[in-house]
């Protein structure tokens, strides 16, 4: 399976121009195009998109506020779905499962010291993600 197929596969608008991009201007566009796509699935996975993200949250927060819900509600709320989607990106990072395509690229989260690689990996943050902090 060619670079353009893997675009494909994976649902690429442009599937040409994704490939021509990692090849000609030497970009990891198939790893950022799968990172990227992770990490709105756990968007969506909170819920429908059906407009720009801050737009409709700030106005279904105002329509919640007019029906008289707690402020402080509304912040125990939103402080949980935030909880939820950086655990499920941080497991994402380390384990990018699901995909039903050969010989992707993956990624890893290396640490550095003065701008240069340690060598050692950072690696399962979701288990230190405690909800009570």
């Amino acid at each position: 399976m060619d670079l353009r197929d893997k675009f494909a596969a994976l649902g690429a608008d442009d599937p040409e121009g994704w490939a021509s991009s990692e090849i000609s201007e030497n970009i990891p566009q198939l790893a950022r195009f799968r990172f990227l796509r992770g990490m709105w699935s756990i968007v969506d996975d909170h819920g429908p998109s059906t407009g720009p993200v801050y737009q409709t949250g700030e106005a279904a927060r105002e329509r919640l506020l007019a029906l008289g819900a707690d402020p402080a509600d509304l912040q125990a709320f939103a402080r949980m779905v935030a909880h939820e989607s950086l655990f499920s990106a941080l497991y994402f990072l380390d384990d990018p499962t699901g995909d039903d395509v050969p010989d992707l690229p993956g990624w890893a989260l290396i640490e550095t010291s003065a701008g240069e690689l340690t060598g050692r990996l950072v690696q399962a943050l979701y288990e230190d993600m405690d909800p009570d902090r």
